[in-house]
């Protein structure tokens, strides 16, 4: 899903990294909201598996009733926790920390791809009030179109000109 969404947003030629690194920042983004849920829901387990007493939530008119456990109950809740749930949150913990240390490269390394190359953007107003008096703007934004219109690289700009004109 993030790679048609890069692809087009980024449709000139020459912005492969900024493609590769903005799908990788959407992508990466998702996994991690995913993986934080499920690492908050398998906490919650493990918080309700190894508490000495249960507590009684929205089931009815003894809600906010805590009762203890049975020695036998404690036991075995502690026996669940120590060989289903906390090897899950350990794995969920470790990949999550992997997730978002990757999430957090992908986006220095996207600030830094747009610091070294922005994204010209011809359809700015300000951009086209600045191209009408800087004439080294001007030459970098002809040097950039390739010769062509400017709004042959949008396909809604191509639609406003009448189905593109003047576009290879």
């Amino acid at each position: 899903v993030c790679w048609p969404i890069s692809g087009a947003t980024f449709t000139m030629d020459g912005y492969l990294s900024h493609k590769i690194l903005s799908s990788t920042v959407g992508a990466l983004g998702f996994i991690l909201v995913f993986c934080v849920r499920l690492y908050s829901g398998w906490g919650y387990i493990g918080d309700r598996l190894t508490s000495k007493g249960i507590e009684f939530e929205e089931t009815g008119w003894f809600d906010g009733d805590v009762e203890m456990k049975s020695e036998a109950e404690v036991a075995r809740d502690l026996l669940l926790f120590r060989q289903d749930v906390k090897p899950v949150v350990e794995r969920m913990k470790k990949f999550s920390l992997i997730v978002g240390g990757a999430f957090i490269a992908s986006c220095v390394g996207l600030n830094v791809v747009f610091q070294a190359k922005p994204l010209f953007n011809e359809y700015d107003a300000g951009m086209l009030e600045r191209l009408v008096y800087d004439d080294k703007m001007a030459n970098v934004a002809a040097e950039q179109s390739g010769g062509i219109p400017t709004y042959c690289n949008s396909r809604y700009y191509q639609a406003v000109a009448n189905g593109g004109q003047g576009c290879k």
